[in-house]
């Protein structure tokens, strides 16, 4: 009976851990996609306030001082760090990382901003390191037409910390780790390590899936640092940027055990009160009369 009991404790305990992985699966890409669409909100955000800048009419007129003053004042309301303007050739025209008339960087296409150009729809770049400070950031642009013809392109850039802040504001627990990638599979945002992980590639088999066709998946892998965990990604379909959540594998173990461990003491009880009631019923039975 004691190894019998003992097989059925740990197949119970083992069926228990699978259904909460399952329940834990099923929970976390819930969050990976409210996540994912938290990020989407933070670029809309963004591109929506470029539109209503677009419209100035400093750009119609050409007066571009007056037109860096209006910029500098609007993003004291914003998240995103600049605004640039650049022409068809990607020359900065103005940058408000720097006074109006300073001199700026010469052509160039960071991050593929002058697609809006061709295009003439708005684009959010991948994580590239902008010219005037050599940081990690965002591009997000919209196309500014003028007499309808494209005749500038309005950028903004968004650092990745906003991005990680935002990762932080879902609180998960302690241990998880909240990674968000673009579509190259670099690294945007991280709630753990942001400063020494964002720029870098996140780990291959969250790339290589998170490239595939399967928009969310779920699959046991390690991080960068080399965790073992429980992975969940979802991809969004507006940015095309992924979102993956790291259950590390000591918590789903210390959680089976755990539930093995109380069985385990449940089952003890029982098995011990009814070994008792059987000795108790035979020694009856076996009483002489």
């Amino acid at each position: 009976m004691v190894p019998a009991a003992l097989l059925a404790i740990i197949l119970v305990g083992y069926d228990y851990y699978d259904r909460e992985r399952t329940r834990l699966i099923r929970d976390s890409l819930s969050t990976a996609r409210a996540l994912s669409a938290a990020v989407d909100s933070e670029l809309t955000a963004v591109k929506a306030a470029l539109f209503a800048l677009s419209t100035s009419p400093h750009l119609a007129s050409g007066n571009l001082g007056a037109f860096h003053a209006q910029a500098v004042a609007a993003m004291k309301d914003q998240t995103f760090v600049n605004v640039i303007l650049s022409d068809g050739s990607g020359r900065q025209l103005l940058n408000t990382f720097r006074p109006f008339g300073e001199p700026l960087p010469a052509q160039g296409d960071p991050g593929g901003m002058l697609r809006v150009f061709q295009t003439g729809a708005p684009l959010v770049t991948d994580l590239f390191k902008g010219r005037l400070t050599q940081a990690n950031i965002i591009g997000v642009a919209v196309p500014v037409r003028i007499d309808g013809k494209i005749r500038y392109g309005l950028n903004a850039g968004l650092a990745p910390a906003r991005l990680s802040a935002l990762l932080g504001q879902q609180e998960l627990p302690p241990g998880w780790i909240a990674v968000v990638l673009d579509r190259t599979g670099t690294i945007v945002a991280r709630t753990h390590d942001a400063e020494q992980l964002v720029g870098k590639k996140g780990s291959r088999e969250l790339v290589r899936r998170s490239q595939g066709e399967m928009r969310e998946d779920a699959f046991d892998t390690r991080t960068v640092e080399g965790i073992p965990v429980l992975t969940v990604f979802s991809r969004s379909p507006v940015s095309g940027w992924t979102v993956g959540i790291g259950i590390p594998q000591r918590e789903l173990m210390a959680n089976l055990f755990s539930s093995i461990g109380r069985l385990f003491v449940v089952g003890f009880i029982a098995l011990a009160a009814a070994l008792g009631l059987a000795f108790a019923l035979g020694r009856r039975f076996l009483r002489p009369a």
